[in-house]
């Protein structure tokens, strides 16, 4: 299939237009308005329209809505021998809509290298250098366009071959672009003399003696008309009012073109214009390119240079009639007052200045849910640099509100409530509307990641536009908060796996379980659409057993450097439900939560409260601002780790949804040793792309994953003996599967045999699991064991004498221990005991014997002890 055949399926894919018979698609689907008004060439579609101009009028290029389809040129038109330019041909047909017929001869294609990524390239010579634009997939290298090593175009102009010298000394004007593909879009489509300056800030000085040379040839006493046609924004507006009055104090007549006026409110260059020209459907006077629209522009460029604001004034007068408006001039905002004086037969123009700097609104951010809009506003000062800024509706609305929010940022409004309406009534339509994620991560309903300045949306990676928001076509969207947690320094082509040894040899399978469960974690709501839960990982250890040095690295590769997670106990409840909601598709981790002291009045984390998150529910709701009685209670989206030196104790609800890793220092060596050390000095800029690597690959990890996890589903129950809680399998199935998913996102650096014993790991933990949750803490099981194993060696006579470790009266029904004899009888059996510190902590909350009470007990022998009293159970099998 041909590229055009391809594009035209791929719109009507999108649009679902029902006419598709004759020159044009019609009555497609706008994703905007919802109305069946769209339309687009059926032969060479450039740029794709809604119908309803005033109502809607939206306007996509064919390149945004099918970028796949303008990405690897190379692949697709493959250069021969017969036709060595073949791909740059393609591409200057079919992405710039560039006639060949007016290009021939003036390029070559070539081939660019940068480390071991190449492009094909259409390489233009200019002056004694060269300048060429890479076309194969751009995004990978640092720039997309480049000059010459060494080489020096400044003051030269490229241009198109079909135009001579002569030609350009008998023109009325010369039009000077900055870029090549917009000197041949005004030269095909309007049929101008023109030529390209390389960029904007190079005065074509060489171009100007060599065409003084031509005009002496020639012998024609006057110059041709000189129109600085630079690209809207900043940097073009800058230079072509500059070059303006270079031009005039050379002895040339000189003007600039901009498709709108200060070029404001617009990214279009000439080449843009030529497409939509090219699929113009309407009057021919009012196309992109014809003489009436090319007089417009003139206009325009001649309001941007305009020298005062006295001047500007009457030019925009000439043109509207207005009586009153508002425009800006040296980047501040004038009103002008237009006065007929009948007397004298003339018009008076009176202008005041009525805003310290030039503004204009750029977006609107609209958060449906919580019914709160906001305007994001450039401010663009004399003085200083460009300030793009956030003005809440009321700020906008009213002019005292909007004087004070200016104030802000050291601008000062003037102007009176009538002139910040007439602005704003301009300003605001057609206004883009943006849509503010509340959460750092995957937003569910663009189908999206956005770490803050990158975005990866079906594979593909974003950056932020000038603007600040991530344009996904109909879909426009931005993180709310300028927090960013994340710093990302993504390149495909130096993704850095060489840690994975480093990992195995100081973790071993622990070290890939908080691996899987991490990246698993930029899944969480993936999997919890599908499973309707996502297990929480544990991790414990001793001091100094290396568990915050892996969790830190693992941060490092989500770009969150020098990070291990929050402690509850020093944070509000507010706070920790906002650091919990803040983020989608990432982990949260809560460490050391539970207090190691009992002082009186000190707050500890209470687990429980994990229960409602397993399923993504609200931590916490809260009350909106409203007369109603509405309510805020937003899914979590994230996923949970906890991390402290003992396993947490809780009620079995919630113990049955950890996935239980206890990292010890079994694997210590100097190896060992060494390899934690590198892992601890990664540097994060090395290792952060990782996360980008991870969730562009949604495609085939997830896929694998599920399919994976229902094996697991099946077969785990059956191959670990006594494993039998459907939660245990389900939070185990899930990890287990996504440790032999691992290989998709890390290739062969993954090894298999690491993989099987990881698996056997995770099957471990599921049994651990099961056999923790439903009864006893660890360390308060293991105390019953060592209790009943003291016990049973006791002799038949010792309870009467009061000689047994039980000095309760009544054994079958009561069971009270002195902790100082137990510990001292453990010891002399060779057994080793729980630290006692922590184990009276934990005894409280004790399941398979209820803790009753810490009292004195008048034992069978008749002296009062001061014991722990715990029932004796009914049943002494563990409840699981």
């Amino acid at each position: 299939m041909n590229l055009e055949a391809d594009i035209l399926k791929g719109l009507q894919d999108k649009f679902q237009f029902r006419k598709t018979g004759g020159a044009w698609l019609q009555e497609g689907r706008c994703p905007d308005c919802n109305q069946r008004e769209v339309y687009c060439a059926a032969k060479d579609p450039k740029v794709v329209k809604c119908g309803r101009s005033e109502n809607c009028g939206s306007e996509w290029s064919v390149r945004s809505l099918l970028p796949d389809l303008f990405e690897e040129w190379s692949k697709r038109f493959v250069a021969t021998e017969e036709n060595p330019t073949a791909t740059a041909d393609a591409y200057l047909l079919h992405e710039r809509g560039l006639d060949l017929q007016y290009l021939r001869g003036s390029y070559t294609q070539e081939l660019y290298r940068e480390g071991n990524q190449t492009s094909a390239t259409v390489r233009f010579p200019v002056g004694d250098t060269f300048w060429e634009r890479l076309i194969d997939k751009p995004a990978r290298f640092e720039k997309k366009a480049h000059f010459q090593k060494g080489g020096k175009p400044g003051g030269h102009c490229w241009i198109p071959p079909r135009i001579d010298w002569e030609t350009l000394a008998r023109a009325d004007d010369i039009w000077i672009t900055e870029g090549i593909f917009n000197a041949a879009a005004l030269a095909q489509g309007a049929g101008l003399a023109v030529v390209s300056a390389m960029s904007s800030n190079y005065w074509p000085e060489h171009f100007l003696d060599r065409l003084r040379e031509e005009l002496q040839r020639i012998k024609r006493p006057t110059r041709p008309r000189l129109v600085f046609a630079f690209d809207p924004g900043g940097a073009g507006v800058k230079y072509a009012r500059r070059f303006v009055l270079q031009a005039r104090d050379q002895g040339w007549a000189a003007t600039a073109a901009q498709v709108t006026p200060d070029g404001e409110g617009t990214d279009l260059d000439w080449n843009d214009l030529l497409l939509r020209h090219q699929q113009w459907k309407g009057d021919a006077e009012k196309a992109p390119l014809s003489p009436k629209a090319i007089a417009e522009y003139l206009h325009n460029g001649a309001v941007t240079v305009a020298e005062t604001p006295r001047v500007k004034a009457k030019l925009i007068y000439e043109k509207t009639k207005f009586a009153t408006f508002d425009f800006r001039h040296g980047n501040r905002l004038w009103w002008c007052k237009v006065n007929y004086d009948q007397e004298n037969e003339q018009r008076d123009f009176l202008i005041d200045e009525i805003c310290t700097c030039a503004f204009r609104v750029l977006y609107m951010e609209r958060d449906e849910i919580d019914d709160e809009t906001n305007f994001f506003i450039q401010l663009d000062f004399p003085d200083r640099p460009t300030v793009k800024a956030r003005f809440s509706n009321n700020a906008l609305a009213k002019n005292g509100e909007f004087e004070t929010r200016m104030l802000a940022f050291a601008g000062l409004w003037l102007g009176g409530q009538e002139q910040l309406n007439r602005i704003k009534k301009r300003q605001l339509r057609k206004l883009k509307q943006i849509t503010p994620v509340r959460a750092t991560g995957y937003s569910e309903p663009h189908k999206a990641w956005l770490f803050g300045d990158i975005a990866v949306r079906e594979g593909k990676v974003e950056k932020l536009n000038s603007n600040k928001y991530f344009d996904f076509g109909k879909d426009a969207v931005k993180l709310y908060s300028e927090e960013r947690m994340l710093a990302i320094d993504y390149d495909p082509d130096r993704l850095d796996f060489e840690w994975l040894p480093d990992l195995w040899t100081a973790y071993g399978a622990k070290g890939l379980v908080i691996l899987a469960f991490f990246t698993m974690s930029l899944f969480a709501v993936q999997i919890r659409r599908r499973d309707g839960s996502l297990g929480f990982l544990e991790v414990t250890g001793v001091p100094g057993s290396g568990k915050t040095t892996a969790i830190v690295f693992f941060w490092k590769m989500l770009g969150r450097a020098n990070y291990e997670g929050h402690n509850p106990n020093a944070a509000s409840i507010a706070a920790l439900t906002r650091i919990m909601m803040k983020v989608s598709n990432l982990p949260v981790g809560i460490i050391e939560g539970k207090r190691d002291d009992d002082r009186r009045g000190a707050r500890s984390y209470d687990y429980n409260d994990l229960l409602t998150l397993y399923n993504g529910r609200n931590p916490r709701a809260t009350a909106r601002k409203t007369g109603g009685f509405e309510t805020s209670e937003p899914p979590f989206l994230g996923s949970i780790y906890l991390m402290q030196n003992e396993r947490i104790d809780a009620i079995p609800a919630v113990l049955e949804r950890l996935m239980s890793l206890d990292i010890d220092k079994s694997r210590f060596s100097d190896a060992a040793r060494e390899a934690a050390t590198r892992l601890k000095r990664w540097p994060a800029e090395r290792l952060s792309g990782t996360i980008v690597h991870v969730v562009r690959n949604e495609a085939k990890y997830l896929p694998f994953f599920f399919d994976r996890q229902d094996v697991h589903l099946r077969e785990m129950g059956r191959r670990v003996e006594g494993l039998v809680n459907d939660r245990c399998i389900l939070n185990h199935s899930q990890l287990a599967a996504a440790v032999e998913s691992l290989p998709h996102l890390f290739g062969r650096e993954m090894r298999p045999e690491w993989i099987a014993e990881t698996l056997t790991l995770v099957d471990a933990m599921a049994l651990d699991r099961q056999m923790s949750s439903g009864g006893d803490h660890p360390m308060v099981a293991k105390f019953w064991d060592q209790v009943d194993h003291l016990i049973d060696a006791e002799k038949a006579t010792d309870h009467g004498e009061g000689k047994s470790l039980n000095q309760h009266r009544k054994p079958n029904e009561k069971i009270a221990i002195r902790l100082t004899e137990f510990e001292a009888r453990a010891r002399h059996a060779g057994l080793t005991p729980p630290d006692g510190d922590a184990l009276r902590k934990l005894l409280r909350n004790s399941h398979s014997r209820k803790f009753l009470r810490y009292d004195n007990v008048n034992n069978p022998a008749g002296k009062s002890v001061k014991c722990w009293v715990f029932a004796q159970p009914q049943n002494a099998e563990r409840i699981i």
